[in-house]
């Protein structure tokens, strides 16, 4: 079965790319320009992973993570996918959401290496 990854960033263009890379490498992409739109989708299906940017409006991927907690919707597979250096005390709180994280950008190969070590590994 196709695993589904959703993408919540709200850079258009990045989401259209990571759309087409994901599609390319076999995954079912599910992208939200929104993270009020991603939650509420989340509550409805459930995708086997979350590529989440941190800077993003309205909401951005820290609140994102707060929502998802408030919302009872623990449990979700998270990776990081931001430009934004994270400090040591900024992903503390949330250690037990996030897999992993990715620095944007990110090449074909790396995106792949790292899917297919996530989904080899759950």
């Amino acid at each position: 079965m196709t695993k589904t990854v959703m993408v919540v960033d709200d850079d258009i263009p990045n989401l259209t790319v990571m759309g087409l890379l994901l599609k390319k490498l076999g995954y079912t992409p599910v992208t939200y320009n929104n993270g009020w739109d991603a939650l509420a989708a989340i509550k409805n299906e459930r995708p086997d992973l979350i590529l989440l940017d941190l800077m993003m409006t309205p909401i951005d991927g820290w609140q994102f993570l707060d929502e998802v907690r408030k919302e009872g919707l623990q449990g979700l597979a998270v990776m990081l996918f931001t430009a934004k250096y994270i400090k040591d005390e900024e992903i503390e709180p949330y250690k037990g959401e996030i897999t992993l994280i990715l620095q944007k950008p990110v090449s074909f190969k790396e995106l792949e290496a790292t899917l297919n070590e996530f989904f080899s590994a759950v």
